[in-house]
């Protein structure tokens, strides 16, 4: 799910900058004769840009921490095995709350430099935002932020296995 959510970062990037590059109508009050010109346009235009690096990087932090993980499998050494997996587990959860949070704000963001006319159905741009939180929601991030702060403050060992149930 996290290499999803990378992706869609990924897609809002291309997709707000091809738009930005195309769009031909301006606002009165904007600050160029062109969008692709207008330096607020390029600062909403770098933040979705640079949510969408950090999405990224933090991903392969994560991808990096588990694969450490996977391999301590065969060391044989039951608490380097333990710690990667708290490491890994830990990682893979920040990497869950950064890319949740972001890729929807930056799906969200898009539409603040490309425009109204742009949220047309035809052009299905909120595929992005509806598709980072079906993602996000299939393992609520209050949990996994929970998870990280009982670690942080507690130092309780974090859940490994996550799963649905009915309720009581």
């Amino acid at each position: 799910m996290l290499a999803t959510l990378a992706g869609i970062g990924r897609a809002v990037l291309r997709d707000v900058g091809e738009g930005v590059r195309q769009r031909k109508r301006i606002y009165s009050h904007g600050n160029a004769g062109w969008v692709k010109d207008d330096v607020q346009i390029q600062q909403v235009v770098g933040q979705i840009s640079a949510w969408a690096y950090a999405v990224e990087a933090t991903v392969l932090k994560a991808t990096s921490s588990l694969q450490q993980a996977y391999e301590a499998h065969r060391s044989g050494d039951e608490a380097l095995l333990q710690a990667l997996n708290v490491t890994a587990e830990l990682d893979a959860a920040r990497a869950q709350v950064i890319a949740g949070e972001w890729v929807q704000r930056a799906a969200g963001e898009l539409f603040n430099a490309l425009g109204a006319s742009d949220t047309r159905t035809g052009k299905a741009l909120d595929r992005h935002w509806r598709n980072a939180r079906t993602l996000s929601s299939h393992n609520p991030v209050i949990y996994k932020a929970r998870n990280i702060g009982d670690w942080e403050i507690n130092r309780h060992t974090p859940t490994f296995i996550w799963q649905i149930g009915s309720g009581g």
